[in-house]
Parts: C-alpha cells; sequence; structure tokens
C-alpha cells in the first residue's frame, strides 16, 4: 500500500490534521501516513523534497478549513499567491503527478472555486470533496478510510509472516464471508516526516516479526522551523535516532507488517492488518452475536457457540471460541511487537 500525504495549513486546521493523522495511523500503521514536509535538510531545495514526497505517495488529502485560501503573509498576500507556498507546492506536485487528491473540507468550509486558485492548483477546484465534521468525526472517519483503502489499495509489497495462517480466520458474523487478504505497508516517509530508516532484528516465536525496518532516523535530522509556509521563532532542533527510537516504543508503534489492533479506543496491542479487519468485523456483528432476549450474563449473554472475545477487561463481544483464543494470542505476543528500545 502506496503512502497518503496529508497536506494543511498550520494556521488554517493544524488541529484538525494531527488528530486526522492519529486516526489514520492506528488503522494503516505507522510507516503510511505522511504529514508536514518538517524535515529538509540544510541547502536541499525544498521544492525538490516536496515532489519527491508526494512522488511516492497514492492520494494526497488537502486539508480545507475557513482560512485556507486567505491566510496572508507578512505583507498582507495571500500564500496560496505565492509560488513558493507550501501547501501550493504540494497541491500542484500531486496534480501535476496524477496523484488522487482529495479535499477534505472541516470547520464548515466550502470548496474554492477555479477563478480563486491559482493557475497550477485550479484543477483542485473540480476535485469531489470530502466533508469531516466535528459532531460526525468519528463516523466521517470511517468514511474516509473506506475510500483510502480503495485509492491507496494494494501493491505487491510485504506480506505478513507465514507462521500466521490463523489471521485468514473468515468473519462470523453473517455466514462469515472472508475478508480480503491485505498487504503491508511498503516503505515510506514517517509521519514524523524523519528521512531514513534502522533495520531491527527482532527475534522470538509465533507472529513476531524476525527482522523489519522501524521509523528513526540514521543521523540526527535538523527540523527547519525557518522554511517557508512554518512558523518562525522556534528555532532548529536536532533529533538523534536513538531519541526517535525511544519516543516510537514509548507511544507502542508497531513493527511492520502490524498494525494496532483497535478492538476499542486506543487499543494498541500489534496485530496483522488481516487480524484487525477481522476485530473491526467482529465488533459489527456483536449484536448479532449476543441472545436477543439475555440470559444468564444479562444483556451480554451470548448465542450458543459464542464466548466474550476479552481483548481487553471487560470485552464482552460475542465470538467463536477459536477466535477467542486467536485474540489471546495476540494479547501475548503483542509486546514482542512493538518497536524496541534502542541499545544503550
Amino acid at each position: 500500500m502506496r503512502p497518503i500525504f496529508i497536506s494543511y495549513r498550520r494556521e488554517d486546521t493544524e488541529g484538525q490534521a494531527g488528530r486526522l493523522f492519529e486516526s489514520l495511523r492506528e488503522v494503516f500503521g505507522e510507516h503510511t501516513v505522511f504529514m508536514d514536509v518538517a524535515t529538509i535538510e540544510p541547502g536541499a531545495d525544498f521544492r525538490r523534497a516536496i515532489e519527491t514526497n508526494i512522488d511516492k505517495c497514492a492520494v494526497l488529502l488537502a486539508l480545507i478549513g475557513r482560512t485556507w485560501l486567505t491566510v496572508t503573509d507578512r505583507e498582507g498576500k495571500r500564500r496560496i499567491d505565492n509560488p513558493s507556498d507550501f501547501v501550493r507546492l504540494e497541491t500542484s506536485s500531486a496534480l501535476k503527478r496524477d496523484v488522487t487528491v482529495i479535499p477534505v473540507l472541516v470547520q464548515g468550509a466550502t470548496m474554492p472555486q477555479e477563478a480563486d486558485l491559482p493557475t497550477d492548483i485550479k484543477d483542485l477546484a473540480y476535485r469531489n470533496a470530502f466533508e469531516l465534521t466535528h459532531a460526525r468525526w468519528d463516523s466521517d472517519v470511517q468514511l474516509l478510510i473506506k475510500a483510502l483503502r480503495t485509492h491507496a489499495g494494494d501493491e505487491s509489497g510485504d506480506s505478513a509472516p507465514a507462521d500466521t495462517p490463523h489471521d485468514r480466520l473468515t468473519s462470523n458474523a453473517n455466514g462469515g464471508k472472508k475478508h480480503t487478504r491485505m498487504w503491508t505497508i511498503g516503505g515510506a516517509v514517517a509521519a514524523v516526516a524523519l528521512m531514513g530508516a534502522v533495520v531491527m532484528k527482532m527475534s522470538g516465536a509465533g507472529h513476531e516479526a524476525k527482522a523489519d525496518t522501524t521509523i528513526v532516523a540514521s543521523e540526527p535530522v535538523p527540523t527547519l522551523a525557518s522554511a517557508p509556509g512554518n512558523q518562525p521563532g522556534k528555532g532548529d532542533q536536532m533529533v538523534s535516532k536513538k531519541a526517535l527510537q525511544r519516543a516510537a516504543h514509548d507511544r507502542g508503534a508497531c513493527v511492520r507488517p502490524f498494525v494496532w489492533r483497535q478492538a476499542q479506543p486506543r487499543d494498541k496491542v500489534c496485530v496483522t492488518p488481516e487480524t484487525q479487519l477481522r476485530i473491526i468485523a467482529e465488533n459489527q456483528a456483536a449484536s448479532d452475536n449476543r441472545s436477543p432476549n439475555g440470559g444468564a450474563y444479562g444483556p451480554n449473554t451470548c448465542k450458543n457457540g459464542f464466548v466474550w472475545r476479552e481483548a481487553f477487561e471487560g470485552d464482552t463481544v460475542c465470538v467463536t471460541p477459536e477466535a477467542r483464543q486467536l485474540t489471546a494470542d495476540d494479547n501475548a505476543l503483542g509486546a514482542r511487537r512493538i518497536v524496541p528500545l534502542p541499545p544503550q
């Protein structure tokens, strides 16, 4: 699966961009969602850096808030009219490369008209937009995720380890249709946009990754806060490889090909993408697998042949005994699938 690029204007939609980034990262994984050109080496041409990053992506999400079009620079001129504006460069680069561009409207914003846009991004006005609302954020994001699965579709990338045959388990909901196997995410620019990677070796039985790549910079990377479009005055900062790896470990970031399970909000147990899809299907079928008239365990009593999943304490989603055992296995192995602490 090729990466998803979130383009946004800090003065306009910084909060929504961060929230969307977290939501998408939990579904698609640490390696697939890219937000912000935050690391450009000193002396590098930031225009080429943007083009390089956009070229790797399948989808660009252009977050548009109420002031996306009208934000001005210190001279009172619209930033969108500046050929060096980051947002304009990101959008024009995606349009030029036939990358799928999805305008994402937030804050009740409306789509800009062609006449209001610079020549190189006028086509944006004709792209079908998607709206994210504050009141329906979670359900809106789920709809966006479905669209992204189509646009950023499968590639012949890395597959899940061969020792996870149980993840081909079919859903027990409504006849048990098999889920399509998702191939895991190819290497991409990290969410924090820090370039480079360190190959990490991991050992262990079961579903552990035997060797993989985690998102850490190979050398200290300067964050260019003074680049055009960034907020001035924060200065440059050096981030070491070990610090990045430690931060990823503390956050519970999964090594490839694993992703967060999401049996409940903020569930960070690392599982294969197939397992994540199965868990989502089980959540959706929860009411179908409960006894309609209740029973010995109250309204959460399962139908005959089903048991509580127990992915977390208090998890009463009804699944097959086999599915519960697979969930228990994932709970036991989850800690081994996160980015390890760096060597001292």
